[in-house]
C-alpha cells in the first residue's frame, strides 16, 4: 500500500499582494493507479472509464475509487465536456484547455425535486468543435 498526495497551487500576485494559496489532501492505502492519455475524435462522446461492482475493461470497483483527475491536454482552445453518470442522472461540465476536474468519492449527491442520484457508473468527454486530448489519473485501493 502506498500513500497519494495531492497538491493544488494558485500563484498570483495581484497589485504587488501575494494573494496565492495552496491545499494539499493524503490519500492512504492506495494499491492501483491508473494514468492515461488518450485522443477523442470530434463529433463524438467516448466513455474513458466506469465504475461499477467488479473490475473489468476500463472499469473500476466503485468503493475502491479514491482519487480522480480528468485533464484536457489538447494544445489548441477546444473544450470538452465532461458528463458524469449515474444510473438515473447526469451532470454535464464544461474544461477548458489545460483545466482538470476532480472526482474523491463514487458518490453523486444533490436535493433537487424528483432527481434521485446514485453511484457515478460512468465517465464520459464530448470535445467541442474539434478532436481532443486528455488524460485521466486513477488511484483505488
Amino acid at each position: 500500500m502506498a500513500t497519494l498526495t495531492t497538491q493544488i497551487f494558485e500563484i498570483l500576485t495581484l497589485n504587488g499582494d501575494d494573494v496565492g494559496s495552496s491545499v494539499s489532501n493524503t490519500i492512504n492505502g492506495i494499491n492501483y493507479v491508473d494514468n492515461r492519455f488518450m485522443s477523442v475524435p470530434s463529433g463524438s462522446v467516448t466513455t474513458i472509464f466506469s465504475m461499477g461492482a467488479n473490475p473489468g475493461a476500463g472499469t473500476f470497483v466503485t468503493s475502491s475509487v479514491k482519487y480522480v483527475r480528468v485533464t484536457n491536454t489538447t494544445g489548441t482552445n477546444v473544450p470538452i465536456k465532461l458528463i458524469v453518470s449515474s444510473s438515473t442522472e447526469a451532470m454535464s461540465y464544461l474544461i477548458s484547455t489545460g483545466s482538470s476536474y476532480m472526482i474523491s468519492t463514487s458518490k453523486m449527491t444533490g436535493s433537487t425535486s424528483g432527481v434521485s442520484f446514485d453511484d457515478i457508473q460512468s465517465v464520459k468527454i464530448e470535445p467541442s468543435g474539434s478532436a481532443a486530448t486528455l488524460e485521466y489519473y486513477i488511484a483505488t485501493t
